[in-house]
């Protein structure tokens, strides 16, 4: 994480700023590194207000008082952190609540954005969903029920975008993040990629193969000797760090939430953009999958040149 100049940190509104986990992870984590960090939150302006307000003050207004207030208790608060010797600035932006955020980071040229998950029934909620697909830069999404807990570490890579140079440094993003955040807290990491055959039921089950099951299993091996040597690769360039790797058969859509929530991840570190590139969408809904299924904190990247459509 040494590669963090400037951090957006999304205060969360509803919670005492002091106890702010995102708060407490960002100055954690900036202290180490030496990078800035911006205390921003979003004010969403409403078109109308109670009818008893009218005689008293406009929507434009109350919207302007309402900044001001939360500009004066950002400022109260980065007073507060004055003694952690880190470079703070404060942000209030007016707007929808996503838009504004993924603007600040584009904006302000940060490289990690921190806030806390929103509540929701599922894992995450739509606006969290809104920002993982559209902000260009890490996301570090934290569950409020974790508070301080970064005992496990996971970072999930993808072998098959091995193939392409985006794919590799995206892979190798994910391993030095996960890496990093696992020695800061001495938690243990753990590296896990999946692996199939592709067609395998067809090959195995389909009407008109003819395709012996000592070939199929011949087919297999070759398929996962592969992946290994791959994942082989790839992990010898992190020697320097301890971590338990996992070379695992299935979907990543089941295989990862999986061993997420029974090992009791507290931290995911993954990519939310494959080889399609497409802006604002998840490859093949995989990571989204992975995402609604899960329930730790996650840390969600994009290859380095992926350009945001907000903004």
């Amino acid at each position: 994480m040494k590669r963090f100049k400037h951090i957006i940190i999304k205060v969360n509104e509803q919670t005492k700023p002091e106890l702010d986990i995102a708060v407490l992870r960002g100055i954690e984590l900036a202290s180490k590194t030496g990078a800035k960090i911006t205390l921003f939150d979003v004010v969403e302006p409403h078109e109308t207000i109670l009818s008893s307000y009218a005689d008293i003050v406009g929507p434009a207004e109350l919207t302007e008082f309402i900044i001001a207030q939360r500009l004066d208790q950002l400022t109260d608060l980065a007073q507060q952190l004055q003694s952690t010797g880190v470079d703070i600035s404060v942000s209030v932006a007016k707007g929808k609540n996503f838009i504004e955020i993924v603007k600040a980071v584009i904006l302000n040229k940060a490289d990690l954005l921190i806030k806390v998950a929103n509540k929701s029934e599922k894992s995450f909620d739509s606006n969290d969903f809104h920002i993982m697909r559209k902000c260009p830069k890490p996301v570090w999404l934290i569950k409020e029920a974790q508070q301080d807990t970064v005992k496990k570490v996971l970072a999930a890579v993808d072998l098959s975008m091995e193939q392409h140079a985006e794919g590799r440094a995206q892979n190798r993003m994910i391993i030095d993040i996960a890496s990093s955040l696992s020695q800061y807290k001495d938690a243990k990491l753990t590296i896990l990629s999946c692996w199939s055959l592709y067609g395998e039921e067809a090959l195995k089950h389909g009407a008109f193969t003819r395709v012996s099951p000592a070939k199929i299993e011949s087919l297999l091996k070759h398929e996962e000797r592969e992946y290994q040597e791959s994942l082989n690769i790839l992990v010898n360039e992190y020697t320097q760090c301890k971590f338990e790797q996992i070379l695992a058969k299935g979907d990543p859509k089941t295989i990862i939430p999986a061993f997420v929530n029974d090992k009791g991840i507290d931290v995911v570190v993954m990519g939310t953009i494959g080889r399609s590139g497409i802006p604002g969408f998840l490859i093949g809904n995989t990571s989204e999958s992975v995402l609604q299924a899960i329930n730790s904190s996650v840390i969600t990247l994009k290859p380095e040149n992926w350009v945001s459509p907000i903004y």
